[in-house]
């Protein structure tokens, strides 16, 4: 009883993290379409990876039920780096969406590759653990991270090209460069 309580209650309260993270994103990036576009990478890799777990382990049980609130921080951390980089590439760079990418690619790919491993292979030694409860735990947010990092890799910048097709015009290009100036002025 105490498992299925915990396990309906982690649900609301971390799909209501993911609307109010959703919610945060659109006015920090000033776009509600990056705000739609984030919920993406950062609900699929707890839904895939509870996923995976139920088809390869079949227990849902305590321990894999505060996975999903525990790696949700990590989950949209890598998402607001990538989601940040490629705006800004879009809005003061004037750059297309696919050099936004690439940009995003070359300013933060690393950094995200880096911590998520890190991230991932520290969870996986809780993997290790005799205690069924902190080995599952461990495991699966090891599991939900690394997802994570591929969604982010490789779903993010389709639906960013997919969905991001608006051309940017530099100042110059655009007829805004007196405007550009008086303001710099």
């Amino acid at each position: 009883e105490i498992t299925r309580r915990n396990v309906g209650s982690m649900i609301l309260g971390t799909g209501l993290g993911f609307l109010l993270i959703a919610g945060i994103l659109v006015v920090a990036l000033r776009s509600p379409r990056m705000g739609l576009i984030s919920l993406v990478p950062n609900v699929l890799p707890a839904a895939m990876a509870f996923g995976v777990w139920a088809w390869l382990v079949q227990d849902i049980g305590f321990a894999v039920s505060v996975v999903a609130g525990l790696s949700i921080g990590i989950i949209v951390d890598d998402t607001v780096h990538f989601l940040a980089k490629y705006t800004y590439a879009r809005r003061e760079k004037w750059m297309d969406a696919p050099d936004a990418v690439r940009y995003a690619f070359r300013t933060v790919g690393t950094a995200i590759l880096g911590t998520t491993f890190i991230v991932a292979v520290g969870f996986a030694m809780l993997g290790l653990s005799t205690f069924r409860v902190t080995s599952y735990m461990g495991l699966l947010t090891s599991l939900t991270v690394a997802t994570a990092l591929f969604i982010d890799f490789l779903l993010l910048p389709t639906l960013l090209l997919a969905f991001d097709r608006k051309k940017t015009e530099s100042p110059e290009t655009s007829g805004n460069l007196t405007r550009v100036a008086k303001a710099a002025a």
